[in-house]
């Protein structure tokens, strides 16, 4: 009988050992993959912080209360006049905000130009005579600080401090065909308060609607440069002068306006992503 060599013995063994490695391996779990991480959501909040300059339109509600302090040949003393013309008014706006969220402080300026104008016809002492008070507000100015909430990309604020006007007022006493007429303009000063609600419509671009209300108080002029006719005195006879004629005008206005604002961004965008 024929031996096995030994070198054919060993072979067999390392060829029946790897056989069995290979099917062991063939058995084993296969490795997994990296775990998959989902996204984390991270809300986007608006942000109001910047400096802005815009534009605005509404309309105003002048409330002139005209009151004659002496008694003259026309008016007693105490006799009162009241205006309440209303018109359009538009401007434009400049300021800045900074957000501690949502708590928004900030300031701003306001320059509105206006077409509200009234008159009021007063019944006189003297048969055929009337007098007239005319108001006419030419430009409005603000400065005010500001203090707001903001719901993301709403912003409730509420502003207020100092305001301006410069108006016209005439007195015109009219007695037939004959009238006499003097104009003061002056530049009264207040104080003004007042809100709105602001929507950031993109980054930098935002549409709001605000109210204000300023009060510049009472003032006396003196209308001294006025005269009247007599009834039934002849054709050409001169004026017969009042003299001094004082009268406090107690004033207040209202606007209503819807503006459009651009805010240049200190922070070089309109929203920031929370962590």
């Amino acid at each position: 009988m024929r031996r096995i060599s030994p070198g054919l013995l060993v072979g067999c063994v390392v060829a029946a050992s790897a056989l069995a490695t290979a099917a062991s391996a063939a058995d084993l779990p296969v490795p997994a993959g990296p775990a998959y991480a989902p996204p984390v959501y991270r809300p986007v909040i608006y942000d109001w912080t910047g400096i802005y300059g815009g534009i605005n339109v509404g309309g105003g509600v002048l409330n002139d209360v005209v009151t004659n302090t002496t008694t003259t040949a026309l008016l007693n003393a105490g006799t009162q006049t009241k205006l309440s013309p209303f018109a359009v008014v538009g401007g434009a706006q400049a300021g800045f905000n900074i957000e501690f969220a949502p708590f928004v402080i900030g300031a701003e300026g306001t320059f509105d130009w206006s077409d509200i104008s009234g008159t009021q016809v007063t019944p006189s002492l003297q048969p055929t005579v009337s007098e007239n008070s005319t108001s006419t507000p030419k430009w409005y100015a603000t400065a005010t600080a500001k203090a707001g909430f903001a719901a993301n990309d709403f912003l409730f604020y509420a502003k207020g401090g100092a305001a301006w006007m410069n108006v016209h007022y005439i007195q015109n006493v009219a007695a037939g065909i004959v009238q006499s007429t003097q104009s003061i303009t002056d530049t009264r000063s207040g104080f003004t308060v007042g809100g709105g609600v602001e929507f950031g419509m993109t980054e930098n671009l935002s549409a709001r609607l605000e109210y204000d209300f300023l009060d510049f108080g009472t003032k006396t002029y003196n209308f001294n440069n006025l005269g009247f006719t007599p009834a039934g005195a002849a054709a050409g006879t001169p004026l017969t002068p009042i003299g001094a004629a004082p009268m406090s005008i107690k004033s207040v206005t209202q606007l209503i306006t819807v503006g459009l604002n651009y805010r240049f961004n200190w922070g070089g965008g309109g929203a920031i992503v929370t962590k």
